[in-house]
């Protein structure tokens, strides 16, 4: 019996490795429009804001699907077709022969990375413990956020040396790789009995998931509402416009790459933290840890904003940005508090809500920088977005004040 339950959990091990590299693809494409995005229009015209906006337009737009698919038709089906359209998006993209073409590329490619990480979530919490959740995305997170280092410098490397559109048709071929991978290897549920309790009860229907999710008051509208202030401005500076930005206003032209990388280095510093932290039962309030975080994410766009063009140190603006994905990743613990504010069938569901909102903020702030921007680049500009970001960030701290979690001394749920 004991040998049953190791061999189950390692296979469980095989899965989460499978669909964790795939994740590292989906903060890879994510990240790409602010490396690459000045010479993709620079060849096709556009902007930069617009590309990034249709990108995070479609992927908020797929999250409630993602989660009726993950629990509807499960990790293996969802996980392998979506990212072939992802793989078949990279190819349009490589081939695009005008801006259109390229926003449908990129649209593509978000709707198929839409849904990776649901079936992930989902395949942790049915081959692993309750416990472990926290750890495990954590290391989700941590993996997806390496994905985003490997989307600044080393992108950006890639791209002189070979070229923007070579550099998505290596993106295709790698998630072509993984979607037949995924439907060679990933596996809804263990076998036998282990396999009908680790899966729990059935999936509840959609529009009831849906209703009991967001009728969660407290429970679900401030953390979500937060994390849509929280990353759509985290999108706004490290998946938008930081390289153009330290570029343009600062002349860090060399180096600027370098600085979204420690962004990412920052947030994988920080998600882990507070996973490791969760997981072993050192961050009893997931509530109070993300007040914590949140409130300093807030103060480093204080300084952002009120530095603005006027700080030229190459060095504390990479101390500045270390400290704003470290304390931007703290928001990983919503995905925690909601899940566990929800019973084990609607779990696809709850998480896929929290990601609405999170890349709705995504799309709703780099929509509402583009215009400000635009192709001028002007220090001017940027101070104007960065202070609207240091608002929304303020907003955010008082949202997650206001949440509640459940309340295990109580039974509550």
């Amino acid at each position: 019996m004991r040998g049953a339950e190791e061999s189950i959990r390692r296979y469980g091990w095989y899965i989460f490795i499978i669909l964790a590299s795939a994740y590292f693809f989906v903060y890879f494409q994510r990240m790409a429009v602010g490396i690459v995005g000045r010479d993709v229009v620079a060849e096709a015209g556009g902007s930069i804001g617009i590309l990034s906006a249709a990108y995070f337009w479609t992927y908020a737009a797929m999250q409630i699907p993602s989660g009726m698919l993950s629990d509807r038709l499960g990790p293996r089906a969802a996980s392998s077709a979506f990212l072939a359209m992802a793989a078949a998006g990279s190819f349009l993209t490589a081939a695009a022969w005008d801006f259109g073409a390229v926003v449908l590329g990129k649209m593509m490619i978000a709707a198929g990375m839409a849904v990776v990480y649901v079936p992930l979530a989902k395949s942790i919490s049915i081959w692993f413990g309750k416990s472990e959740f926290p750890q495990l995305n954590g290391i989700v997170i941590a993996v997806g956020n390496v994905g985003a280092i490997a989307a600044s410098a080393p992108l950006d490397i890639l791209a002189s040396s070979v070229g923007w559109r070579e550099t998505f048709m290596v993106l295709g071929i790698a998630s072509l790789s993984l979607a037949a991978l995924c439907a060679a290897a990933v596996r809804d549920r263990p076998p036998g009995p282990a396999g009908e309790k680790a899966a729990g009860d059935p999936p509840a229907p959609w529009a009831e998931g849906l209703r009991a999710v967001l009728s969660g008051g407290r429970r679900f509208w401030p953390v979500a509402m937060s994390y849509f202030f929280v990353y759509g401005t985290i999108m706004v500076f490290q998946g938008t416009w930081a390289k153009t930005y330290f570029g343009e206003v600062h002349g860090f032209a060399a180096g600027a790459a370098w600085l979204v990388l420690a962004i990412g280095l920052g947030k994988i510093a920080g998600t882990v933290s507070v996973g490791l932290a969760a997981g072993r039962g050192l961050a009893k309030s997931p509530r109070r840890v993300m007040l914590l975080g949140s409130a300093c994410f807030a103060g480093v766009w204080a300084a952002v904003w009120l530095a603005g063009g006027g700080l030229q140190s190459y060095w504390i603006w990479m101390a500045a940005c270390l400290a704003f994905g470290f304390f931007g990743g703290f928001m990983t613990l919503s995905f925690t508090q909601v899940k566990e504010a929800n019973p084990d069938r609607m779990s696809g569901t709850a998480v896929s809500m929290v990601n609405f909102f999170l890349f709705l903020g995504a799309a709703a702030c780099t929509t509402l920088t583009d215009p400000i921007i635009g192709t001028g680049y002007a220090a001017e500009s940027f101070s104007a977005v960065w202070g609207i970001m240091f608002a929304f960030s303020s907003i955010a701290v008082l949202l997650v004040y206001l949440s509640r979690e459940r309340d295990a001394s109580r039974g509550e749920s």
